[in-house]
């Protein structure tokens, strides 16, 4: 497998809609936008703009996934990542996430760290942070809403440091002898 990140363009606005709209998102706050929703985010900057950054995850002409980058006017971007279900289980997130933090620590010097969020149910993407290098430091409980219901959140991040490295510095949970 031999994925690359593309930026996202304005003209791929069909193609963002139908990828978005074409299979269900279980673990986003929303998994099934509509299509309206989409074209209101890109009208509004959700997928482009000053602190945001869209790029695809290509192998070749395919489109496997899409990850939005923001918060870029931070010292700690977050991103968000979805993969085409087809492709699910086949490593793509985790080469997509290894690219990424290459990307955001090459193209933007100033990062010292580099942050994502899942819900605690979704196993595969908190594998996918472990295998990608990022530490777990944050468990919020009861903070992801969807559907009506609320989840855990688990918070992830990736240090510079660690990134350049190759290695994952511990957090010491029990810092505080209470």
């Amino acid at each position: 497998m031999k994925i690359r990140l593309k930026p996202f363009d304005l003209d791929e606005t069909e193609a963002l809609v139908s990828f978005l709209t074409g299979q269900p998102w279980p673990y986003h706050g929303n998994p099934n936008p509509s299509e309206e929703s989409i074209r209101d985010g890109v009208a509004n900057g959700r997928y482009t703009g000053e602190d945001t950054l869209t790029l695809w995850i290509v192998e070749g002409d395919e489109k496997l996934g899409l990850i939005r980058l923001f918060d870029l006017g931070d010292l700690t971007p977050v991103f968000d990542i979805r993969i085409d279900a087809a492709r699910r289980g086949q490593g793509v997130g985790t080469a997509a996430v290894r690219l990424l933090a290459d990307y955001v620590f090459t193209e933007f010097p100033d990062k010292i760290r580099f942050e994502g969020h899942t819900r605690n149910d979704n196993y595969a993407m908190r594998k996918t942070f472990a295998k990608a290098g990022f530490a777990k430091e944050a468990y919020h409980r009861k903070a992801w809403p969807t559907n009506g219901t609320l989840y855990d959140s688990v918070g992830y991040s990736l240090l510079r440091e660690d990134w350049a490295e190759g290695k994952v510095s511990p957090i010491d949970w029990n810092d505080f002898p209470y």
